[in-house]
């Protein structure tokens, strides 16, 4: 304690004197004439566009995402490329009608850049021999693994469109996106041909099911697949290239449409975002720039390829020669789902130094480890909050973040690794509190990057020595950024003391438009003096850095009675980092003067609260802890707390909370395949609970 107690007050010395390591003062975005911003380098001019990647494919003369697997694999021929884990075992139990699986997991195997290359060609022959020509379409509608790149990759290549459908969409929207696209043939895999086969019957187009196997159980059961549809194993079909007629290979061109990606649909049904080839592999480039990755460097993906942050990450580490080691988030860590006891969780195993991530994840890994924390007593809990909160501070004392990292961090870092370097967060704003924490803990670089389908997943990033919080960087290279006055929300460029506004987007990234959605094009997408441009529908502030800062979003922001406006989405982002807090909506009437929210409590905190408040739980079920009216007061106190320690006025806090344990998933229809919250649905469903919670307000 002592020694504890002086590295703490050294840190308070060191504080006044100097801030935390990293460039506070670097400029990040560049104003030009046209009021567009650019990406800046840290003097502040703007940022060359030839850099990286970009005078590379030029000179490779890459200008598609299959001349970009090509371009990896003349320069790492036989450098490993993907690696996927073997499964060695399989348990299945039934629990209260539910079926649940352990798996024994074993060691990971690889392909080498030439082997996925290869794949690659078999696949798209493969597809072609079934009778799909160029300019076609086919739906992958898989989870994350080696084969869905792979066989995208071979589409490509003879200038066939891949149409991208989350797994997580209800049946209806995987449905919609298959027909809306008029595709003949779908790739799927072993977990998935249940639901598959299932969805057939409302997609009377699709002649053809192509299935990825699982290692123990091949295609898996077949009896109830319809008689009039073919059904041909992956492996199959990159063996069919060897008995190949004549077909010639098309030259694939930079504005096909590469992807029609179908968004989750947050407002209703999916929509399908239709992008060039050209618009990713900007992206591609500008991912290049903002990360100090190569091939020394071991990715681990575990987010949805179908998500188009994953899919330009992975075509730009290829690009690089960095390694790719697939994963699940039901294999992630030892604690994971579908991990049999005594095997090590997927990030142990391959010790990757980058990885992609999205707010949640990062908040269930830190609630998971101050859960563990906890069960060590007050002691030892004390001491790592401790470590936590002065741990960017104490980097500046000699060897101390060396000794901090050894003697308290180090098993929790073993977890994802122990080599962790980078982690890239997008998808969902990550709280400061959050960024913070994970940075200390965990001994990481976390750029915080933020896009959308629609520009190819880049808008803005943080470069690697951003360690200001809360913001998103400046522009990314080759993006156009501008604000544009919304009055109605009273948010205006001319605003001090710095400008705010609907964020616009321009340049290459931008995709064509939305696919046979002529009337949201107008909405959404228009020209500009040449440049095709996009309507985020979110509210950004740039400050004097030229840094974006995302501060709403139209459809979020809510007056009250009394002309205050309230954030939706900000107030549930800083409420949502509570360890008693699972998931929260939040609802504001503009008749009212006040907020109250529904949360998804986490369950084995009911308990914590129980007892904090002298509530003898003997006997008692989770859902008669929900219930009480003791509990919801405990946690509507503590959120309250919570909320003003975040910064939240006293109107965007919740006056009123109504506790639930029924699951927000994308089957209930509550929340999108990206895990957002679907306003409108959950405003329907707690309807009566929400009128509940404000008559007793009243």
């Amino acid at each position: 304690f002592g020694f504890a107690k002086l590295c703490f007050t050294m840190s308070d010395v060191v504080c006044i004197y100097r801030g935390p390591s990293g460039n506070k003062m670097a400029m990040r975005g560049f104003q030009r004439s046209d009021g567009w911003y650019v990406k800046a380098t840290p003097s502040g001019e703007p940022y060359p566009l030839d850099s990286r990647l970009s005078p590379l494919f030029r000179d490779a003369g890459v200008t598609t995402l299959s001349a970009a697997l090509e371009y990896g694999t003349s320069l790492h021929g036989n450098k490993p490329c993907m690696a996927t884990r073997q499964i060695l075992s399989r348990e299945r139990t039934e629990k209260n009608g539910k079926m649940f699986e352990k798996l024994k997991l074993g060691d990971y195997t690889w392909l080498t850049y030439t082997e996925v290359q290869e794949m690659a060609v078999a696949a798209g022959l493969g597809v072609r021999l079934l009778g799909i020509q160029p300019h076609s379409r086919v739906v992958i509608f898989a989870e994350t693994r080696a084969e869905w790149l792979t066989a995208a990759m071979g589409c490509l290549q003879h200038r066939i469109t891949v149409v991208t459908i989350y797994t997580t969409l209800t049946d209806q929207g995987v449905a919609h996106g298959i027909n809306e696209t008029d595709v003949p043939l779908v790739f799927t895999s072993f977990d998935l041909l249940p639901r598959v086969t299932r969805i057939l019957a409302n997609c009377p187009k699709v002649k053809t099911v192509i299935v990825m196997e699982d290692q123990l159980e091949g295609v898996g059961d077949t009896k109830n697949f319809p008689p009039g549809v073919k059904l041909v194993p992956f492996k199959e079909l990159i063996k069919r290239h060897s008995s190949q007629a004549n077909i010639s290979t098309p030259v694939p061109h930079a504005d096909d449409t590469a992807i029609v990606m179908y968004t989750s649909g947050s407002t209703g049904t999916p929509k399908g975002v239709e992008l060039n080839h050209t618009s990713i592999l900007a992206s591609v480039i500008a991912y290049s720039v903002q990360m100090n990755v190569g091939p020394g460097d071991r990715f681990l993906s575990f987010l949805p390829l179908a998500h188009i942050m994953e899919l330009c990450t992975e075509i730009a580490l290829i690009s690089l020669g960095a390694t790719i080691l697939y994963s699940s988030p039901h294999t992630l860590t030892s604690t994971s789902p579908k991990v049999m006891k005594g095997c090590d969780g997927d990030a142990k195993l391959a010790k990757p130094t980058v990885m992609n991530a999205v707010p949640l994840l990062l908040d269930r890994i830190l609630k998971g480890v101050s859960k563990k924390v906890e069960e060590q007593g007050w002691l030892k809990s004390f001491v790592f909050n401790e470590a936590v909160r002065y741990k960017f501070w104490l980097e500046y004392i000699p060897f101390t973040s060396y000794f901090m990292n050894y003697l308290i961090f180090d098993k929790v870092q073993q977890e994802l690794g122990g080599q962790l370097k980078r982690v890239v967060v997008g998808g969902a704003p990550l709280s400061p509190q959050s960024h913070d924490t994970f940075r200390a803990i965990f001994d990481v670089s976390i750029q915080v990057g933020y896009g959308s389908t629609e520009t190819a997943s880049c808008i803005s990033g943080m470069d690697e020595d951003d360690i200001i919080t809360g913001k998103t960087g400046g522009p990314n290279l080759g993006v156009l950024m501008k604000l544009v006055d919304w009055e109605e929300g009273n948010y205006m460029v001319s605003d001090k003391p710095f400008p705010r506004g609907e964020i616009i987007v321009g340049g290459p990234v931008v995709a064509k438009g939305y696919f046979n959605l002529a009337e949201e094009n107008k909405a959404s997408f228009y020209e500009e003096n040449g440049i095709r441009c996009f309507r985020t529908g979110d509210i950004g502030e740039i400050d004097s850095r030229g840094a974006l800062k995302i501060i709403d979003r139209k459809k979020d922001l809510v007056k009250l009675k009394h002309g205050e406006y309230v954030s939706l989405g900000n107030t549930e982002s800083k409420l949502k980092t509570h360890s008693n807090v699972e998931n929260i909506c939040v609802f504001a009437d503009s008749t009212k003067d006040k907020t109250v929210a529904v949360v998804v409590p986490t369950a084995d905190r009911l308990h914590t609260v129980a007892a904090s408040i002298g509530i003898d739980d003997k006997g008692l079920t989770i859902e008669e802890l929900c219930a009480d009216e003791r509990i919801k007061e405990a946690i509507l106190k503590e959120l309250q707390v919570h909320g003003k320690k975040c910064g939240l006025t006293r109107w965007e806090v919740p006056a009123a909370v109504y506790l639930t344990l029924e699951p927000w998933t994308p089957d209930t229809g509550l929340v999108t395949a990206a895990l957002k919250l679907r306003r409108k649905q959950l405003n329907n469903h707690y309807e009566h609970t929400i009128h509940d919670m404000y008559s007793r307000l009243d």
